[in-house]
C-alpha cells in the first residue's frame, strides 16, 4: 500500500530576522535620530521609516535590516535605560569609549524628545485659548429683536391721522415694547465669569505643570552632568592604575633580564 507525502512549500509571508543591536549600531542609530529628528514632525512615521531604511542602507554588507518601528523601539529602550540611570544595561556589549559616545548621543535625543513635549504643551494652549474665545464671542453676541428688525426693516406706511378718540383707544390697546430679560442678561454674565475663572485657573496649572517638566530637565541635566564627572575620574583612575602596572611590569622584566645575563656571565666563568 502506497503512502501519500504532502510537501509543504515555502511560506508567502517570510518572518524578518531579529537582529541585534551592538554598541556600534546603538551608535549609528542614534546620530541618524539626532539628524532626522521625528520627535518634532508630524509625521513620525515616516520619518522613523526613512531612519530604518538608511540604517539599513548603511549596514547591508553585515545583512542588518531593520524598519522603523524597531528603530523606534530600540531608540525608546536606550533612552528609557538613560532615564532610569541604568549605566549597565548601556554598558554592556561595548568599550569605555563607545559607551562615553553612546551616552553624548543620548543626552541630545533626550533633549529632542523634550523640546517635543514643550511644542505639544504650547499647541494645546493655543487651541484651548481658540475655543474659549469662540465660546465668549457666541454668549457675547446677543440675537436682533423681532421686533426691532420689522419696524425697521419695514417701509413706512401713509396712514391717515386718526381721531382723538380713536388714538386714545389705540393707545390703550397697543402692546408695550419689549424690554430685555434681566435674567438672561445674568445667565449670559455668570456663564462669561465663570468660563474666565476656568481659563485663568486652568492657564496658571498649565504654568506651573510647564515649570515643574523645566525643573525636571535640569535635574535630569545636572544628574548626568554629575554622572560623566565620575565616570571621568573613574576613567583617569584606572589609566593611573594600567600607567602604574605596567611600569611595574617593566621593570619586573628589567630585574629578571639582568638576573639571565650575570647567570650567563658566570657560566661563562666557569
Amino acid at each position: 500500500m502506497e503512502r501519500g507525502f504532502s510537501l509543504a512549500g515555502p511560506s508567502s509571508n517570510p518572518r524578518k530576522r531579529q537582529v541585534r543591536f551592538s554598541a556600534r549600531h546603538d551608535i549609528l542609530l542614534l546620530r541618524e535620530v539626532i539628524a532626522q529628528n521625528p520627535f518634532t514632525s508630524k509625521e513620525s512615521g515616516r520619518i522613523w521609516a526613512r531612519v530604518g531604511e538608511i540604517i539599513t542602507a548603511t549596514l547591508q554588507d553585515e545583512n542588518f535590516e531593520v524598519d522603523g518601528r524597531r528603530c523606534r523601539e530600540r531608540t525608546m529602550l536606550l533612552l528609557d535605560y538613560y532615564k532610569k540611570q541604568d549605566f549597565a544595561s548601556l554598558r554592556r556589549f561595548g568599550t569605555e569609549r563607545l559607551y562615553a559616545q553612546k551616552e553624548d548621543l543620548l543626552h541630545e535625543v533626550l533633549e529632542l524628545e523634550a523640546e517635543k513635549n514643550l511644542l505639544v504643551s504650547g499647541e494645546n494652549k493655543y487651541q484651548d485659548e481658540e475655543l474659549r474665545k469662540r465660546a465668549l464671542e457666541e454668549l457675547s453676541s446677543p440675537e436682533p429683536d423681532k421686533s426691532t428688525v420689522l419696524s425697521v426693516s419695514a417701509p413706512p406706511a401713509v396712514v391717515a391721522s386718526p381721531e382723538p378718540e380713536e388714538q386714545e383707544e389705540a393707545e390703550l390697546t397697543a402692546p408695550t415694547a419689549k424690554q430685555p430679560c434681566q435674567c438672561c442678561c445674568q445667565t449670559y454674565s455668570e456663564i462669561l465669569s465663570f468660563l474666565e475663572k476656568r481659563f485663568e485657573a486652568e492657564q496658571s496649572l498649565r504654568e506651573e505643570e510647564m515649570a515643574l517638566r523645566r525643573e525636571e530637565l535640569e535635574i535630569q541635566r545636572s544628574k548626568i552632568a554629575l554622572d560623566r564627572e565620575r565616570l571621568g575620574a573613574e576613567r583617569k583612575e584606572r589609566e593611573r592604575r594600567f600607567e602604574l602596572e605596567s611600569q611595574e611590569r617593566q621593570v619586573i622584566l628589567d630585574l629578571l633580564k639582568e638576573k639571565v645575563l650575570k647567570n650567563e656571565r658566570n657560566s661563562d666563568c666557569n
